[in-house]
């Protein structure tokens, strides 16, 4: 007689995929450690470090006219140049990529674990539901604490250059991590809530 399959076991085609995503998630760490470095041996020296710098309102003149008339054209976001930043300043400068990069590193590996339970047929459990909320919890420490270190580097970097001049950027960060957040606690909150279901369910059994 075969033996009953688990209501929680994937197929074989989502489980090829669940171990798939484990693998993308180790390129995917490869390639922040890369960043992470490349900015880091970049910025260490403390000279000449270049900053991107977001700006509202801003306009410059650029060569793209007809033959290479100067047009006016509205700033974004341009990378300024720090001769010698100053010590709290480099400080940002530096731990800025260090915190991005554990951030996503740490958040990387509790996707890959999730994966891994799925893709053993563990899917609402309450270590599950604790990796989800970890993750949760990993990317918003991240955030807060990045955009704290990418502000003080921008004003930073403004100030150096304009010599404590330019009143522009004061904060500066990402709104897209909060909408990973908003949805890491709605899967989370589904998975504790599966996982009270099922067990339940193995109360009436």
């Amino acid at each position: 007689m075969s033996q009953p399959t688990s209501p929680t076991r994937l197929n074989r085609s989502d489980t090829a995929g669940m171990y798939l995503t484990i693998v993308l998630g180790a390129i995917a760490t490869a390639v922040t450690i890369w960043v992470a470095v490349t900015r880091l041996v970049e910025v260490l020296p403390g000279r000449d470090v270049p900053v991107l710098v977001p700006f509202i309102g801003e306009t410059a003149q650029l060569p793209i006219g007809p033959n290479g008339a100067a047009v006016e054209v509205s700033v974004d976001q341009a990378v300024v140049t720090v001769p010698q930043p100053a010590a709290a300043t480099q400080f940002a400068i530096v731990a800025e990529p260090i915190v991005t990069g554990l951030a996503i590193i740490a958040g990387i590996a509790l996707l890959g674990l999730l994966c891994w339970n799925l893709a053993r047929g563990r899917a609402f459990t309450r270590q599950n539901s604790r990796i989800i909320w970890w993750g949760t919890a990993v990317i918003t420490a991240g955030w807060l604490l990045g955009t704290l270190l990418t502000t003080m580097s921008v004003n930073g970097a403004l100030s150096a250059v304009s010599d404590y001049g330019y009143e522009g950027v004061t904060f500066a960060t990402n709104f897209a991590p909060m909408f990973a957040i908003l949805a890491l606690a709605v899967v989370s909150s589904a998975f504790q809530i599966g996982e009270r279901l099922q067990r339940d369910t193995e109360g009436l059994v």
